[in-house]
């Protein structure tokens, strides 16, 4: 099938007449006629009524414009997907993401790195959530990583994924044990009040939420170490000391056989990593491309 006959009847069908069309299209009547009479040929049906004023569509003229339009509207998505890939891959970029943000999407930053080598890709791991955001106020960084709850003032983002918290014992503990053969019992963190916890330092947002459960619960934890990463959590627990708060896609193959998690049916705690930038920025196709990429690594790993 010819595209090209194709766009010329879209035109003729849109302004509803042969003489606009070949005006609009700065090509003489006579070629677009033939054009149409050649789509005609092709298709072995009449697609319009010439002889009312203005041109009418034929049922067959009907039905091929419904597919037409979506054949072209295909097209041109396809071509704008192309460009906005091609000025990605000569862009530039600057992204900081928090060391758990960046463990709850570990692919994302190699697949991202590799797809658009060409490009100038600056990649900072900030500790600070608030660092991070001061520094796309600022504008010394395009996008950040962050797992909200956040203030977002003057602030868009984009949610990729949600992971869930769980508490973490050592598989060989009594409860681990008790609980053996069920996934993910419930537990009320109440029934820990003696055993030795592995928590978020006092200036994450997260061990602020931890307190604030501990306080209802009527008792102050013992703290064996605090720590920002989820990383030093586990290894502490596998090893069997402590209890910890985790991730469970974050538990190295080496360490689920010694670590039994246990749902503590706390909303708050969930973790979900979003993609922010300022309020007003108009997102470049590099900066579109890496948000859509999160987007589809966080939707095939909940």
């Amino acid at each position: 099938m010819n595209f090209r006959h194709m766009q010329l009847f879209l035109k003729i069908a849109k302004l509803q007449s042969f003489t606009k069309a070949a005006n609009e299209l700065k090509i003489p009547q006579p070629s677009l006629s033939q054009s149409i009479f050649a789509l005609e040929k092709e298709l072995k049906t009449t697609l319009f009524n010439r002889s009312t004023n203005p041109i009418s569509l034929t049922e067959s003229g009907k039905l091929y414009l419904k597919k037409a339009s979506l054949i072209n509207d295909m097209i041109t998505e396809l071509d704008n997907e192309i460009l906005a890939l091609n000025r990605a891959k000569s862009g530039q970029i600057r992204i900081a993401l928090s060391q758990n943000a960046y463990n709850m999407l570990p692919t994302l930053l190699p697949q991202f790195c590799k797809r658009f080598g060409d490009a100038d890709i600056k990649i900072l791991q900030i500790s600070s959530t608030l660092k991070i955001k001061q520094m796309i106020y600022d504008d010394e960084i395009n996008l950040g990583v962050l797992i909200l709850p956040l203030e977002t003032k003057n602030l868009k983002y984009e949610l990729i994924k949600s992971s869930n918290i769980f508490l973490a014992l050592p598989s060989l503990h009594e409860l681990s044990l008790k609980y053996k053969n069920q996934n993910l019992p419930k537990i009320s963190i109440s029934e820990l009040k003696n055993e030795k916890f592995i928590l978020p330092r006092n200036t994450q947002r997260s061990r602020i939420e931890l307190d604030f459960i501990f306080n209802n619960l009527g008792f102050t934890p013992n703290i064996l170490c605090e720590t920002e990463s989820f990383d030093i959590a586990n290894s502490l627990v596998a090893s069997g000391v402590g209890a910890t708060f985790t991730i469970s896609e974050l538990i190295k193959k080496d360490q689920k056989d010694k670590i039994k998690l246990f749902d503590i049916e706390s909303n708050t705690l969930n973790k979900t990593i979003a993609i922010v930038y300022k309020a007003d920025k108009k997102l470049s196709s590099l900066e579109l491309e890496f948000i859509k990429m999160a987007k589809n690594l966080g939707e095939l790993n909940p």
